[in-house]
């Protein structure tokens, strides 16, 4: 009677062509399904609406206690999306071919890289309009000064929604919130949750 060692049926098994095109499939299935939420959760996200909406837009994401509008506080340039190199940043995540397989109690595990920018990558993707080196993405969260000097305006300022004047006019603070970061720091616990 032949005897069959289970441990090397798996190891062959793991180094079949076909088996590694399944695992591929798998894996950038579900990288694309990953990216799709970390997308989609930018993309809705009340500060990236509110700066897409633009000079116009209401302050829905609250960082401003109402006052005005991100777009116009940040100071962006009229017509300009802010958005769109982080939306494409976002697009550039790639799965690297190339996979690893590893002996396992149960089996076998075949693993993938992920070409993915760093999180300075996206924060040199959204710089201050006025503040060279800064991120208005990192800024959402860690905080923008200058929120009492702010005059909402129509038509005034680069974004014709509103200027810096040299006078205090209000006591009013920027209200830091959860963006970026969170969002890319679960796009990664997605992609390597076995579920």
């Amino acid at each position: 009677m032949a005897e069959i060692d289970y441990r090397k049926l798996n190891l062959n098994i793991g180094k079949y062509k076909i088996v590694k095109s399944a695992a591929l499939e798998i894996a950038e299935s579900k990288l694309q399904d990953s990216k799709k939420i970390l997308l989609d959760s930018f993309s809705s996200h009340p500060v990236t609406v509110e700066i897409q909406g633009g000079a116009t837009s209401n302050n829905i994401s609250g960082t401003l206690g109402g006052y005005g509008n991100l777009f116009s506080f940040i100071g962006f340039s009229s017509g300009l999306d802010p958005v769109e190199p982080v939306k494409k940043l976002i697009n550039k995540i790639r799965l690297i071919t190339r996979s690893y397989v590893k002996q396992e109690k149960n089996g076998m595990l075949i693993s993938f890289n992920v070409l993915s920018p760093k999180l300075s990558d996206f924060e040199n993707a959204s710089p201050m309009p006025w503040a060279s080196g800064r991120s208005w993405m990192s800024g959402i969260e860690k905080g923008i000064s200058g929120l009492g000097y702010f005059l909402s305006k129509s038509g005034s300022g680069r974004s014709e929604g509103g200027e810096q004047i040299k006078n205090q006019i209000r006591q009013l603070s920027f209200k830091r919130v959860s963006y970026f970061s969170k969002m890319y720091s679960d796009f990664f616990k997605r992609l390597v949750n076995n579920k």
